[in-house]
């Protein structure tokens, strides 16, 4: 089989890579998110009720098969569970997301009311290479896993916009059980912000 230029497609697109993240290719928010990703520095933000408007909001709502070909709609699929979703837009992104997710996981993964997902969001011009880019994904992530990914084939600025997002950097969105964003996080965690995480996501189970 010949081998796909990284030069023709989106790194993620290579088998065995970890997608843990919301990925916009080819819109201009991620060339120009590209074009700046050296500039961002290891780091972490909190938003808080007082900063940040998406705090008390529902999250957008995000349709799609996930990778283990179930139908998910996101807020719906995990009513009644405390959520942390993963959202960035860079495949350099993806250590960020991963400070966030696994301590998460590790913490809480066990336990029934509480889930996660990643949400890979890739533009509708690679919808004709479905079939690769997840099977690629399916390859690169534990099987477990594959629930929790729900990838958007689509207008992914239209989430950029609800949300307000920076596409140059990762974040992550705690839900509480009805799908309202309660607590948000971005760039790097620290052991102060998943504190922070780990102390929210317990109140909102109780």
């Amino acid at each position: 089989m010949n081998r796909i230029s990284p030069n023709r497609l989106p790194a993620w697109c290579q088998a065995g890579l970890i997608i843990c993240i919301l990925l916009s290719t080819g819109s201009p928010a991620c060339i120009a998110a590209q074009k700046n990703a050296q500039e961002i520095k290891r780091g972490t933000d909190v938003m808080t009720e007082q900063t940040n408007p998406n705090i008390g909001k529902k999250f957008p709502e995000v349709t799609a098969e996930s990778l283990a070909k179930v139908q998910e709609s996101i807020p719906d699929s995990c009513r009644g569970k405390v959520t942390l979703i993963a959202v960035a837009f860079l495949r350099e992104n993806q250590s960020q997301l991963d400070s966030w997710l696994e301590p998460f996981i590790k913490k809480f993964g066990g336990q029934e009311n509480f889930t996660f997902y990643e949400v890979p969001m890739i533009s509708s011009g690679y919808k004709f290479m479905r079939f690769i880019i997840d099977n690629g994904m399916r390859g690169g992530l534990p099987e477990f896993k594959h629930k929790h990914v729900v990838t958007i084939y689509g207008d992914v600025q239209s989430y950029i916009d609800a949300l307000n997002l920076d596409p140059r950097l990762g974040y992550a969105f705690l839900l509480d059980t009805k799908g309202i964003i309660r607590w948000q996080g971005q760039g790097f965690s620290t052991q102060e912000t998943l504190d922070e995480l780990f102390s929210m996501a317990a109140k909102l189970a109780q």
